[in-house]
């Protein structure tokens, strides 16, 4: 009889496919915070990733191994017999995992792993995955008076000076509790991406809105949310590249993995991205910004009065052009423009958008008509036109933003190397 696959395995790749045939296997030992476990495994299957969970027996006294195998879709590892399953997951196999993650994890197991003690099947999974090479992230999680036990704080020393990644609990009501689920799964993401298209590749991403000021209270800006910037973010640390973002005003969330450089202005995102340009050596730019095309001439040092004003008349002149000195600052760089127009035809986008592509030197540009419901700023979803400067075209349908996010990269991918 042919077996069907597990229901609940229909969300892997749901936000992602990119790291489709990675596998993960998940430790659980007994802290109360396994109550986050079918959460984090649920996550990491979403981007794409296949989970096998593996329970200390105090885990198994908090959650029970079915909440596990319903989250991910196989049978749980609660004891170790004939079938060796620390060496199927972890051992010199072709089928290992190609991480392991501890989480959450006890004082009690953090260091028995520094110890190399092999006595429940997480703490002996361990060993293996350590022994084989294969990437150990642990999140410890218990009381905040045990996680500063010197013992402990030498058990995680230990273990990061075996190589081992170990994230910082957040400390909150005398506990050492779990980073968010998020911070977790992208230090796994981070594990696991070595080997993706675009590892050992750095890009900057501008994201968000400037403001210019008319006085210290207030500014001349745009509706950017700065939801698709970070997308595209996100989606090329999924893909394996090293994340700046220049992050202007925004709604969006930065994620973890990123490193986040926060501006205001239109002139200090362009000192940041000098800075890094200069610095570094940076594969691609992706200009995603809104930034402001235009700023006061000149701003007032203090709140301006409207006590017997019959009005204000401000003298506004350009903003520098950022994407218009990426080339000169770093001819190497692959730069990817945006252009956010208004109730244009398709014909009008494509000439504006292979203008503007041409007047940056850009190697492609994204273009979107911010009057079509969905599209553009504050919203979740986002249609674009892709171009390059060798005269192809994409269209990306309206799709939710880090899935049109993942086709920009798509796009990007093979364009690095000239093709």
């Amino acid at each position: 009889m042919m077996i069907e696959p597990h229901p609940s395995r229909d969300i892997i790749g749901s936000i992602s496919r990119r790291l489709i045939g990675k596998k993960v296997a998940l430790g659980i030992t007994g802290s109360v915070a396994a109550v986050k476990s079918s959460e984090i495994a649920r996550l990491l299957m979403r981007y794409g990733v296949d989970v096998r969970v593996v329970m200390s027996p105090e885990a198994a006294r908090i959650i029970h191994p079915n909440l596990m195998e319903w989250s991910t879709g196989h049978p749980v590892v609660t004891e170790l017999t004939g079938g060796i399953e620390h060496v199927a997951l972890a051992g010199n196999v072709a089928e290992k995992v190609d991480a392991v993650l501890i989480a959450p994890a006890t004082a009690n197991s953090i260091g028995k792993i520094a110890c190399g003690i092999d006595d429940t099947p997480v703490t002996t999974l361990s060993t293996t995955a350590i022994g084989e090479g294969i990437p150990v992230i642990i999140v410890p999680a218990m009381h905040q008076p045990m996680y500063k036990h010197p013992a402990v704080i030498r058990n995680i020393e230990t273990l990061r000076d075996m190589g081992i990644d170990v994230l910082i609990p957040r400390l909150s009501e005398g506990k050492a509790k779990l980073p968010e689920v998020e911070e977790i799964v992208f230090r796994v993401i981070g594990a696991l991406r070595k080997d993706t298209p675009l590892s050992g590749k750095r890009f900057i991403v501008t994201a968000g809105r400037t403001v210019e000021y008319i006085d210290p209270i207030r500014v001349i800006t745009n509706n950017s949310s700065g939801k698709m910037g970070m997308a595209l973010a996100r989606a090329l640390y999924v893909a394996g590249a090293e994340v700046d973002v220049l992050f202007g005003k925004g709604t969006a969330l930065p994620f973890p993995g990123a490193a986040i450089h926060y501006v205001d202005t239109a002139a200090e995102m362009l000192a940041e991205m000098k800075i890094l340009l200069s610095g570094n050596r940076i594969d691609g730019v992706i200009a995603a910004a809104a930034v402001g095309d235009w700023k006061p001439a000149g701003s007032a040092d203090d709140k301006i009065s409207t006590r017997g004003a019959d009005g204000l008349e401000l003298k506004l002149i350009p903003t520098p052009k950022i994407i218009d000195q990426v080339k000169a600052l770093s001819p190497g760089t692959f730069l990817a423009a945006f252009r956010a127009l208004y109730h244009k035809s398709l014909d009008e986008l494509r000439q504006d958008g292979i203008r503007r592509m041409d007047t940056a030197e850009a190697d492609m540009i994204a273009v979107n008509d911010i009057g079509l419901p969905g599209a553009g700023f504050e919203v979740e979803t986002n249609e674009l036109h892709l171009f390059d400067k060798k005269g192809n075209y994409t269209h990306i349908e309206m799709s939710e933003k880090f899935a049109a996010a993942e086709k920009i990269v798509d796009f990007i991918i093979p364009r690095l190397s000239g093709d």
